[in-house]
């Protein structure tokens, strides 16, 4: 009697999730940004929400919850009801680095947030103002080594990719360098065009257009291999005294923790199709976005491989 009761309840759940799933999504869809709108994640939001809402038939709005490095959009969706209809695309900063930064965060990244997919991976470009005597990164590397604390970089804030970026590049390399932080990847590139400052790390979409335009000098990328869009810029770690640099800047969907396995194996399942689409692929491809739309298992494996590499790296720096 026992059994037959349990079964009955289980078939019922398996029936009421399956109706949950089939139904969803029923209702518009808030695609939270914690950044401001126009750089960085939101053109990218933007362009997959316009196809998941083409896909699922109901709006998806793109709301621009900006602030506290990413965190106020972040606890914003972690607080949020789980019912799949409010997402977060995230930058990093986030999901895997401001935990290490910051004190009295309102959300915990690992118990709040659940990963569903990676949507893109974006590689850094190290830039340098074209007055600067240095012409690659190995030079770079042999200036700063005789000019401890000379060389100026930006970064877009304290305890950013961008930062970090460059924090690991000093450790690497063994060099010491000053740190002047703005407000955003725009201020940083343009007080790099102006002179301001000497070098400084911008995701490849950002910078790329400035190398083009002769404002500034690539002296090599983030990732372990070269970008497509730009595969005249070698990679940092082929330079001597950099090897094994890899730190990239990503983009991935989030939800709160309590969202139902179906609807995250659905929302999974729709954001790789929508990567999958050509014009979309070509879209990022061409401006050194890598798609993804990696399966939830292996991007919650990526997640916490990540938060130990920014971990190690920001150790010790008193950010906050």
């Amino acid at each position: 009697m026992l059994k037959t009761i349990l079964t009955l309840v289980l078939l019922a759940f398996a029936a009421c999730t399956e109706a949950q799933t089939a139904a969803w999504p029923d209702k518009p869809v808030t695609l939270v940004v914690p950044y401001p709108a126009g750089a960085g994640v939101d053109p990218v939001a933007r362009l997959v929400g316009k196809h998941l809402s083409e896909l699922w038939g109901q709006p998806v709005v793109v709301s621009n919850k900006a602030g506290g490095s990413g965190s106020i959009g972040a606890a914003f969706v972690a607080r949020s009801n789980p019912d799949g209809l409010t997402v977060m695309m995230s930058a990093t900063a986030e999901v895997v680095i401001n935990q290490f930064i910051m004190v009295n965060m309102q959300y915990d990244p690992d118990k709040d947030l659940r990963p569903v997919t990676l949507a893109v991976r974006l590689p850094f470009v190290l830039l340098a103002n074209p007055k600067q005597p240095y012409t690659t990164a190995a030079e770079l590397v042999a200036f700063a080594r005789q000019n401890p604390d000379k060389v100026t970089y930006a970064s877009s804030g304290q305890g950013t990719p961008q930062h970090l970026a460059a924090v690991l590049f000093e450790q690497l390399a063994g060099v010491r360098m000053t740190h002047v932080p703005y407000k955003g990847v725009a201020p940083s590139i343009t007080a790099l065009i102006a002179g301001e400052v000497d070098i400084g790390f911008a995701g490849l979409p950002a910078g790329l257009p400035h190398v083009r335009a002769g404002n500034v000098r690539a002296l090599g990328l983030s990732s372990p291999g070269e970008s497509p869009a730009a595969p005249e810029i070698p990679p940092l770690g082929r330079t001597p005294g950099l090897a094994g640099f890899d730190l990239t800047q990503w983009f991935g969907i989030f939800v709160p923790a309590a969202t139902p396995e179906p609807i995250v194996k659905e929302l999974q399942l729709d954001v790789a199709k929508v990567l999958s689409i050509p014009e979309v692929r070509r879209a990022l491809e061409d401006q050194g976005a890598v798609p993804s739309g990696m399966p939830t298992a292996e991007f919650e494996a990526f997640v916490r491989s990540e938060r130990e590499k920014f971990g190690r790296i920001a150790k010790g720096l008193s950010i906050q």
